[in-house]
């Protein structure tokens, strides 16, 4: 495409000669003049001595000329009082193939139910199977081709269909007629495990035995995905990612700096070709502006489109064109259309296409393709996030099936289907639109059933994995009252347990350790015991005996005002409201609190915008698109004098703050000082929600005396520096899992958390968006907010309590250890095992190892995956008998 601007005395032309070419004549390249000036004219075009009608144009009007595809062309301008004659050299147009993916946006809970998205999805796949057959008459370019987005609307096409008809499926995708993504759903993969993605995964691996050989993956919507996603997708041989990114709540086009295509470089070497729709808004929908119409309004569309690859530069002859809506039916229109231009035009040619069939296309052209690293942070993950009880129930599920999948591999994989089961609903949970949480519809009853099928999962799976580890536990542990403290993990532990108050009686209780009698350090605090089982080596348990103690007492009386609190490790200061005010390590004489900072204060943001309100024409608010709304009033959340009282034991000290207000006592703040351990816990209970807008945000104040740290972070299968998020990823807040890092040359603080949803930077942000992540020791915790949340999913209605809690510690352990420790807490059941300590299982592992149990192979022997987290070498041994050792950022599968 090229552009010339004409100036005359008066008269201003902008002639564009595009890269349209008509198919058949000589004469068939479309020109377009266009009459700048304040007066119109006659226009003719002439070359090799023949001349092209003139055509009148009127101020501000274009004509249409077809012309020779390069080569001299001579432009006359007659406006009756001057005369304009150029010469143009027109250079060859822009050779262009537009591939248009069709496909059904898989969405879980927005525009429809979970179980009416299941019938959905599976009656436009069969749909598309008619198309196709239909079709076949049709040029090859023309022909029907369907993209089936992920392998769980695959699932459902074959849980709804007949032999003949799945059979019929398979050959299209073995012929890659059909195309398929790899990704199970669009996970938040900045909040989903290893473990949850690996097994959403193992349906791509399954499929490969059937013959069809997936080499793309579809993540439409959600902005974000991490690094160790993408080493899962490899691992699988997926080679390809499709990110139809939607930007009107999320402008990753706006702050990136990455140009589509481009290569993803992982960090242990591989990398996978990745591709980003380029409309800022429209995003998967874009196919929508060309094939709804008809042939004139896809003739100016695409001239539109062209007309931005120019400006952009776009360099390849491959581009893809997405053709998809929530939940929403195949067309046949397209093909048509796409027959009809190919008739009429030579270029640019448009043709149907797989997601792997564009992405070899695109392959044959790559030269010097950019490449990017780093972890694509989430704009959106807070969409699931904004229920935070339900949230903390998948990450304990997340817990749970860890412990599960080890126990079942121990008996020979009898459960594995289980297993396998309640993984998927954990998938859907951490499904982008949160399964069922938001939900578009004015309708109650509706809105209570989108939530009961979609967040009514994670309550299902909790409530069966309690069963299904009840019953592995008993096989492993027996049956019994005494107290099994169990370390299903491959790292040492010597951290805190507990257990419910009610579970040992309401009197003060003693842990007697069954084999030494000897009692362990314990302490009351809110409806649990704590209690501090010793060092405990990977997968061992250890058996303890409650006795009850009566007529003793462990606390003060309440008392107001500030208080300190000194043990062997620190100094701590606490304001009337309860904030730490100094936290000095008494090794170094530093204090971790920042000047004028607090810990534990409770900030809330209320914001002007609520974008519930219209989230149906959210794409026309550049408030949201651009992060442009006005910001937020940010003040403390009920600034109430607290009341305290103090817990002391063997275990160490408990520091407990309630609101002296007898009107308003909405939550306490609890803190746990172990006398033993270099580490300080805080635990907020909210009792009922005071004061909390539609759109308010609700952030716990963590300032620490860093001002420049080195901040990492844990997320899926890694451990990473927020120095290497991607160009365009969330630069105002980080999503995360279970741990951080602050470190400096003074501070080497591991923070664990509980139930906390994402940390802002500098100060509290939310949909304030920012293009650089400014790593300040100022952290706020996002607790919790009723932004875009549904009534029947809040959390706020069933009378329970919330409950959050950070972990500071100083014990200088690695990040990947606290998130372990985080992630899988020790575990305490009842049981009665046939010895007072022992091990289930002979592994040891790095702590930079993550390792997914995955049963039995047929020969018996143990399958793990295992991936090493950190960038430096791990190993996986059973002493005696194996050893395999992994190099950085290695993914592995091994038999143990």
């Amino acid at each position: 495409m090229q552009i010339f601007v004409i100036d005359g005395t008066e008269a201003m032309l902008e002639v564009t000669a595009t890269d349209l070419v008509r198919r058949g004549g000589e004469q068939g390249r479309l020109m377009l003049v266009r009459i700048l000036s304040g007066k119109g004219g006659q226009v003719s075009i002439s070359c090799d001595g023949s001349t092209v009608a003139p055509r009148e144009i009127e101020p501000g009007g274009t004509a249409e000329f077809l012309v020779p595809e390069s080569g001299i062309v001579s432009l006359d301008f007659v406006d009756g009082i001057e005369k304009i004659e150029r010469h143009l050299e027109l250079a060859p147009p822009q050779r262009r193939e537009f591939r248009l993916l069709m496909f059904s946006h898989v969405d879980l809970g927005y525009t429809s139910p979970i179980e009416e998205v299941k019938r959905l999805q599976a009656r436009y796949t069969k749909e598309a199977i008619r198309f196709y057959k239909k079709s076949r008459t049709l040029s090859p370019e023309s022909r029907f081709r369907w993209n089936i987005e992920t392998t769980w609307a695959l699932e459902c096409f074959n849980e709804l269909s007949n032999r003949e008809e799945k059979s019929f499926l398979l050959e299209l995708l073995r012929e890659k007629e059909f195309g398929l993504g790899a990704l199970y759903l669009h996970h938040y993969t900045d909040r989903t495990t290893f473990a949850e993605l690996y097994h959403a995964l193992k349906k791509t691996e399954s499929l490969e035995k059937e013959g069809v050989r997936t080499k793309s993956a579809f993540l439409s919507d959600v902005p974000g995905a991490s690094t160790g996603l993408l080493e899962l997708l490899a691992f699988y041989g997926v080679e390809n990612l499709f990110l139809s990114i939607n930007n009107f709540l999320a402008p990753f086009k706006v702050y990136t700096t990455i140009k589509s295509p481009f290569w993803w470089r992982l960090p242990g070497g591989g990398k996978i070709l990745s591709w980003y729709t380029s409309d800022p808004k429209w995003a998967y929908i874009e196919g929508y502006k060309f094939f709804d119409g008809d042939i004139k309004k896809l003739e100016s569309q695409i001239l539109a489109k062209c007309e931005e690859l120019h400006d952009e530069r776009y360099e390849y002859v491959t581009y893809a064109i997405p053709m998809a809506i929530d939940n929403r039916e195949p067309l046949y229109k397209p093909v048509e259309l796409v027959e009809s231009w190919n008739e009429r035009w030579r270029n640019p040619s448009i043709t149907t296409s797989t997601v792997d069939g564009f992405f070899e296309a695109l392959r044959e052209e790559l030269k010097n393709t950019d490449e990017a690293t780093g972890e694509f942070n989430g704009w959106w993950t807070s969409n699931v996030l904004a229920y935070p009880r339900e949230n903390a129930m998948s990450l304990l599920l997340a817990g749970r099936l860890n412990e599960a999948a080890l126990l079942d591999s121990l008996r020979d994989g009898l459960t594995k289907e289980e297993i396998e089961a309640l993984y998927t609903k954990l998938a859907g949970f951490n499904e982008h639109s949160g399964g069922g949480g938001l939900y578009l519809s004015n309708d109650p009853q509706e809105i209570l059933t989108a939530v009961t099928q979609g967040y009514g999962w994670i309550y299902e799976a909790n409530r069966d994995s309690e069963r299904l580890l009840k019953r592995l536990r008993e096989s492993e542990f027996g049956i019994g009252q005494d107290i099994v403290v169990f370390n299903s993990t491959h790292i040492e532990r010597n951290d805190i347990c507990h257990l419910k108050r009610e579970e040992a009686g309401e009197d003060t209780v003693d842990i007697v350790n069954t084999e030494t009698n000897m009692t362990v350090p314990s302490i009351v605090c809110d409806d649990s015991i704590y209690f501090l089982p010793g060092r405990l080596d990977a997968y061992e348990y250890r058996v303890f005996r409650p006795e009850k103690v009566e007529g003793r007492k462990s606390e003060s009386e309440w008392s107001v005002g500030p208080i300190e609190l000194k043990n062997e490790f620190f100094t701590i200061g606490f304001d009337e409201y309860g904030s730490i005010v100094s936290f000095v390590d008494r090794e170094s004489g530093i204090d971790i609190v920042a000047r004028e900072g607090r810990i534990g204060r409770l900030i809330i943001v209320r914001q002007p915008l609520n974008p519930s309100a219209d989230l149906a024409n959210a794409p026309s608010h550049d408030e949201l698109y651009s992060g442009k709304g006005s910001p937020g009033r940010e003040e403390d959340y009920l600034p109430l004098p607290c009341k305290w009282r103090l817990r002391g034991s063997e275990f160490g000290m408990v520091a407990e703050f309630e609101p002296l207000d007898i009107y308003c006592s909405p939550f306490t703040k609890t803190y746990i000082l172990p006398k033993t351990l270099r580490q300080l816990v805080l635990k907020i209970r909210f009792k009922y929600i005071s004061d909390v807008g539609p759109s308010d945000f609700i952030f716990l104040e963590t300032s620490i005396n860093s001002e420049k740290p080195e901040i990492r972070y844990s997320t899926c299968g890694r451990i990473s520096a927020i120095k290497e998020m991607l160009s365009g990823s969330c630069g105002d807040a980080l999503a995360f899992l279970y741990a951080l890092k602050v470190r400096d040359d003074n501070i080497d603080l591991n923070i664990g958390l509980e139930n906390v949803n994402l940390v802002d930077f500098g100060s509290p942000s939310p949909l304030g968006f920012k293009r650089k992540l400014d790593q300040s020791g100022d952290l706020y915790f996002r607790l919790f907010s009723s932004n875009l949340q549904n009534r029947f999913a809040s959390p706020y209605l069933n009378g329970e309590p919330l409950d959050f809690s950070i972990t500071l510690s100083l014990e200088g352990e690695s990040l990947s250890n606290r998130a372990i420790l985080q992630r899988v807490p020790l575990v305490t059941f009842e049981g009665a095992p046939k010895e007072s300590s022992g091990k289930v299982f002979e592994l040891m592992a790095s702590d930079n190892v993550e390792i997914v149990f995955d049963g039995r192979a047929s020969d018996g022997r143990i399958v793990a995956l295992c991936k090493e987290l950190e960038g430096r070498p791990g190993e996986v041994t059973v002493p005696g008998r194996i050893s395999y050792g992994l190099s950085p950022f290695e993914l592995k599968k091994v038999k143990l």
